[in-house]
């Protein structure tokens, strides 16, 4: 792999402050308890696929169901939500050492005010707004922002600003907001433990490919005996006017599409399609177990595993489901020495971390009886 992550150090993200994973591997599993910052992490490696870019910033801010800006929460709110709120000052860093590189990346915001017109506060915040008569005043208001600059290895490299109480985000142009250096842009696939429900799949890219599509439909008939084929269906006459993947069983006298199948079925074919979505690159399964049957965890997690390492795939896994972990480690032996466990432990010192291999973690469990989570 051309730009393997050999470790990550947080000083600061969130509720995470000073957090280091060295000697980082191909697959790397993310334990421990609840809001010990195992998704805050892979937030940070999403945010690595352009960190000069405002809009991976913007898909970071807290979600809710995983697909859009929290309900009721403004762009204001969710930026604050970036930064550490023990600490006074607005600061989000990290720094990040692969094989070829090392980028320092520092997000500060400093508040502020700015004198607004009520129609440019209306075109913000999603407020109507009409227009008084030509001869009025035109009214203005003080309006609260959070000011922000991004900056990487020492160097400016952008700059942005919100409004309280804004709704709205305005296209980002390039030297506002959006990236400037291109060089920055990294294949980084985050799949969150929903998005299967949502239908969106990287399923044309598996096309591509006719022998992992092959392997990719015995895995599926595990989840159904009886499936022929998947495929993208471009009809004119969807409704929606996008195509939609269906799948062609025995059982069934035509293809139905894949949204009538259980979640299973969905997240198989969802996971099994990012892993090559991001080949040469980072793929983020954040509850990657999530959805996924016991029965057919040991198939799908094998193919997962060889499969990235034949694409030069480097996987961040995150779960606490000590069987869904017990599963990946066991379940493509000739690959365990390329699989490190990190877990992650919250105190009122702050954050620390233990880091076992694949082979010790399995021993820990089965010969000490210890808990990885």
């Amino acid at each position: 792999m051309t730009d393997y992550i050999r470790s990550i150090d947080i000083k600061s993200f969130r509720g995470i402050k000073d957090l280091k994973l060295n000697d980082l591997m191909p697959i790397n599993v993310l334990t421990g308890d609840n809001n010990c910052g195992k998704t805050s992490v892979l937030e940070i490696l999403e945010s690595f696929s352009a960190p000069d870019n405002f809009r991976i910033w913007r898909s970071l801010l807290r979600k809710d169901n995983g697909t859009s800006l929290s309900r009721g929460m403004s762009y204001y709110e969710g930026f604050y939500d970036l930064f550490n709120v023990s600490s006074e000052k607005k600061c989000l860093e990290y720094t990040i050492e692969t094989e070829i590189e090392t980028s320092q990346v520092v997000l500060s915001a400093w508040e502020d005010v700015e004198e607004l017109t009520e129609e440019e506060y209306a075109k913000i915040s999603g407020l109507s707004y009409l227009k008084e008569e030509d001869n009025c005043e035109i009214a203005t208001l003080l309006v609260p922002k959070l000011q922000m600059e991004i900056c990487i290895n020492g160097e400016s490299v952008n700059t942005y600003s919100v409004y309280d109480g804004q709704y709205r985000f305005p296209f980002l142009t390039k030297g506002y907001g959006e990236a400037r250096n291109s060089s920055q842009k990294r294949n980084v696939i985050y799949i969150s433990p929903i998005r299967h429900a949502e239908g969106n799949l990287f399923l044309r890219s598996v096309l591509d490919y006719p022998e992992l599509y092959e392997q990719m439909l015995s895995i599926l008939q595990e989840y159904d005996e009886n499936i022929i084929s998947i495929n993208y269906d471009n009809d004119d006459n969807n409704v929606s006017g996008r195509g939609i993947y269906k799948i062609l069983s025995r059982d069934h006298e035509k293809a139905l599409p894949l949204n009538v199948y259980g979640d299973g079925m969905k997240k198989a074919v969802l996971l099994m399609s990012a892993v090559i979505k991001a080949q040469n690159g980072i793929l983020l399964l954040d509850e990657f177990e999530t959805a996924i049957h016991t029965s057919a965890m040991e198939k799908t997690f094998r193919w997962i595993l060889e499969t990235c390492m034949k694409l030069n795939v480097q996987l961040f896994l995150t779960s606490h489901s000590k069987e869904a972990i017990e599963k990946v480690l066991k379940c493509a032996p000739d690959i365990q020495e390329k699989i490190a466990v990190y877990t992650l432990y919250k105190d009122k010192e702050g954050m620390s971390v233990r880091r076992l291999t694949g082979k010790k973690a399995i021993m820990v469990q089965e010969d000490m009886g210890l808990e990885l989570r």
